[in-house]
């Protein structure tokens, strides 16, 4: 149903390509960790993927009037880093209940196009964790400079406007839980071109 959500939205400007989907365990916990590119990057995993997906979104956004009734709606969990120890355990009971979480590591969308380096979050959430979670990279990529991301308005104004925008997503091998912020840079770092 969430598919059908984000090609009902976004279908009409975007065309999305995926690689790597069979990275992704049928069943059971998996976290999913990638790059934050856009303000609707978290509509493109869900539309690119067939599970049910639970988004972690800063508190600050998901208190916003217009996005919180959409975030609820996907079952978003709030995040506030100064107080994050609730909503760290609200994604360990989902984890531990095998529900696919997302995570954009990087704590913010980016404001270069580039990767920044992780925060440590996603580490004490899978100590906690029972052992078979699945952690998959993955990587959007061509959305630097749309309407959606924080590029400045000469990059933007630069890029050719065409109807339909391709976007590709980029889903890696899965790592083991015992995974660190370092190897997970790296295999996100990977999947972009």
């Amino acid at each position: 149903m969430r598919q059908i959500v984000g090609l009902l939205l976004f279908g009409w400007r975007y065309r999305l390509k995926v690689t790597g989907l069979d990275n992704i365990p049928i069943n059971g916990p998996v976290l999913l960790l990638g790059n934050h590119i856009s303000w609707i990057d978290f509509a493109l995993i869900q539309w690119a993927t067939p599970r049910t997906i639970r988004f972690v979104v800063h508190d600050d956004y998901y208190r916003m009037p217009i996005l919180n009734w959409i975030l609820k709606g996907v079952g978003a969990v709030s995040i506030r880093p100064e107080n994050s120890r609730n909503a760290m355990q609200n994604i360990i009971n989902l984890l531990n209940e095998d529900c696919v979480v997302v995570i954009f590591p990087e704590g913010h969308i980016s404001t270069s196009g580039e990767l920044s380096d992780l925060k440590r979050g996603f580490e004490k959430i899978l100590v906690e964790c029972q052992d078979n979670v699945a952690v998959v990279p993955f990587a959007i990529n061509d959305m630097w400079g749309s309407f959606f991301s924080k590029a400045p308005k000469l990059i933007k104004k630069k890029k050719i406007f065409s109807l339909r925008r391709s976007v590709n997503v980029n889903i890696g091998e899965a790592l083991t839980s015992e995974t660190n912020r370092n190897e997970v840079k790296a295999s996100i770092g990977k999947l972009l071109y």
